[in-house]
């Protein structure tokens, strides 16, 4: 049995005449916002929190349309906590047929429409009773669906606020879409400039072995440089990968009970080839109370991403490092928190350059001609976000730096 049902889709003319002068002022306004904001999560964050005080509701979200797979998904919710690992229907939820059909729908009675998808409210710990749902339209077509949730009174949605969703979601699209070419523009001009140097390189070693004139010794350094240019270029090309994934929030991670020992045995075992050829040793100091998969809390995320991370962390450690150093790995487990730490003994890390550790393909001066992506760190810094958690840096000149991981640690059942 479907609910009770309203679809709408005003013309514009009809829309201009039904919203108040006073709210026309408004929407005005937040044009102005919504134009000048280039960060995605801002944006949205906007959007939803105008929608619930424009049209007096409890809660809003926003889907988005992946446009490298075409389902729809979570973006973002005034709930906080975001479901990004539900992939939410096309053909079996309102928001997929909102965008299917690009046209609003008011619903009174959610719960006993056919087309709820009722995980949402499973995983938000929420009960949706009424809704107003409009599509996010560009001149490419529909991206997605704007959500407002549970009119404040149990009221019911009236044109106006159908009205006033639309002319929001008009702009806040075209934000959207703006947003998304902004990032790719620039993430691909910083690209195209990074990659010069080892395709120059490439290059460059070419040509020379290609001189019937090389020496024979020669030549197998030219192949050293190559190899090793090459092997520069696959890592760019996954961390570039990864960064604009997590940047358009295309990157899915799996929300699964973590070992964190098993995670940081790992690491270390694929670390010691490289410690070992520079004479570092690796240390490992972890507490005996870290949550497990048997604890009733536990740390939750996405196990190879994590790994990640660590792996780039201790990577850096031993190439920054001083020969026959040490490598520092501890785990503790306070205030509903596992802190993981990473601390070497190379030279430390200037206070001005600090601060900028975490931007994208920003290096410490002198380090210019070290092999990596620069990017390293920036996706290090966002797969820790993504599990709800943070990346901090403490650094002393000549003694060493340390970075700690922070993850919150939740009830299981």
């Amino acid at each position: 049995m479907n609910s009770p049902m309203k679809e709408m889709n005003l013309r514009t003319q009809d829309t201009v005449s039904v919203i108040s002068a006073e709210h026309l002022a408004r929407l005005l306004q937040i044009s102005r916002r919504l134009s000048s904001t280039l960060r995605l999560d801002e944006l949205l964050s906007l959007v939803m929190d105008v929608a619930t005080e424009l049209t007096q509701t409890e809660t809003a979200s926003i889907l988005l349309v992946d446009r490298s797979t075409g389902q729809l998904h979570f973006a973002a919710s005034t709930r906080g906590e975001v479901p990004q690992d539900i992939v939410v229907p096309l053909d079996n939820s309102i928001a997929g047929w909102v965008v299917r059909h690009s046209r609003s729908l008011i619903l009174e009675d959610v719960q006993t429409d056919e087309r709820f998808y009722a995980n949402v409210d499973e995983n938000l710990e929420f009960v949706t009773r009424s809704m107003l749902a409009v599509p996010l339209v560009t001149g490419q077509g529909v991206i997605g669906a704007l959500e407002v949730i549970n009119k404040q009174d149990d009221a019911d949605y009236t044109s106006q606020d159908v009205a006033l969703m639309e002319a929001l979601a008009s702009q806040s699209a075209v934000a959207i879409l703006n947003v998304h070419l902004f990032s790719q523009n620039d993430l691909i001009a910083e690209i195209m400039h990074e990659l010069k140097t080892p395709l120059m390189a490439i290059s460059a070693a070419s040509e020379l072995l290609s001189r019937p004139e090389m020496p024979q010794e020669k030549q197998g350094e030219l192949v050293g440089m190559i190899k090793k240019e090459s092997n520069r270029l696959s890592k760019m090309t996954r961390d570039f990968l990864d960064f604009a994934r997590l940047e358009s929030g295309r990157m899915r991670l799996r929300r699964e009970i973590l070992d964190i020992p098993q995670v940081i045995d790992e690491v270390i075992s694929i670390s010691q080839t490289q410690a070992a050829a520079r004479n570092i040793e690796i240390v490992l100091q972890v507490a005996s109370d870290l949550p497990t998969t048997a604890s009733k809390t536990a740390v939750i995320g996405d196990a190879d991403r994590l790994k990640q991370v660590l792996l780039n962390l201790v990577s850096n450690a031993t190439k920054y490092n001083r020969e026959n150093g040490r490598i520092t790995i501890s785990a503790s487990y306070q205030a509903d928190e596992v802190q993981i730490d990473v601390a070497d003994t190379g030279p430390g890390i200037d206070p001005e350059d600090l601060e900028h550790l975490f931007e994208r393909f920003y290096r410490i001066p002198g380090s210019e001609s070290a092999e990596g992506s620069g990017l390293g760190l920036s996706v290090a810094q966002k797969i820790v976000e993504e599990h709800n958690g943070r990346i901090e840096v403490a650094s002393t000149v000549g003694e060493g730096t340390t970075f700690m991981i922070f993850l919150p640690v939740t009830a299981v059942a």
